[in-house]
Formats: structure tokens, sequence, C-alpha cells
């Protein structure tokens, strides 16, 4: 029920509705502790209607509420921002950490801030892929 609570409440502070169906997807996506991939989400809600799903996904990226995490030729992976995203502005300064032996994605802070530049370019956002083995399977 907290989990739930939550969910309501980061709609709401987004100004949306916290309709069944936007809690629904949520709530599938947090629930996977992981970046999600789509057919997952599409999987375990085979009752919703594919166009509902796809307007409700793009609607809570639009929002700051998930993002893309990685898109690979077959997949595309979903996770919940952080507190920084915004409806204006997508903040992740993360890695997209995806394993080559479980095939899991995750998003990973790095045990530092990553920053660069670019000479003559303000670099507002970016996305960092790495690929390699996860903790899990690097035993």
């Amino acid at each position: 029920m907290e989990v739930r609570n939550h969910l309501v409440e980061l709609l709401r502070e987004r100004k949306l509705k916290a309709t069944s169906t936007r809690l629904e997807v949520l709530s599938v996506i947090s629930d996977y502790h992981k970046a999600i991939p789509f057919s997952q989400i599409k999987n375990t809600l085979h009752d919703f209607d594919r166009v509902t799903l796809y307007r409700t996904i793009s609607v809570l990226m639009e929002n700051g509420i998930i993002h893309k995490a990685l898109i690979d030729e077959k997949e595309t992976f979903f996770a919940l921002c952080s507190n920084s995203c915004s409806e204006d502005y997508h903040n992740h300064k993360h890695i997209h950490f995806n394993c080559s032996s479980c095939q899991f994605v995750t998003c990973v802070q790095a045990d530092r801030p990553i920053s660069f530049s670019i000479l003559g370019h303000l670099i507002e956002n970016f996305e960092i892929e790495a690929t390699g083995l996860c903790q899990s399977c690097n035993v």
C-alpha cells in the first residue's frame, strides 16, 4: 500500500491524474527493480490495449516519471526516473548497464560524479551505456 501511495503522490506532483492504467504501469516498472523490457510490461499487463499502453508510457516519459534506459535492436527498456527529473528536463547522469550474461539492464551510479566538456559546446544532458558482467554474473 505504501508503494501505491508513493506512485499516486508522484503522479499528483506532476499534475497528472492517478488513473488505474498509470498506476498499474508504474507499479509493474517499480516492482521490476531494474530497467524493464517493454515486452515484459506488455506481457504483465496483457489485458491492456496496445495503444493505451503506448500512450501511458509516452505521458509518463514526457512528465519525467520514467525514461528509456536502453534501446537495442530487439527491445526498449524503461526505468523510473530519479527525483532530479521533471516534466521539462530528464537529468540522467548515471550509467545504463547491460549485462552481457543475464541481459538485465540497470541504472547504476558511478563511484564519483560523471562530468566532461566538449570545446565550444554546452552539454545539458548525456547518456552512457556500458556492457559487461553485472555483480551477480561476475562471480
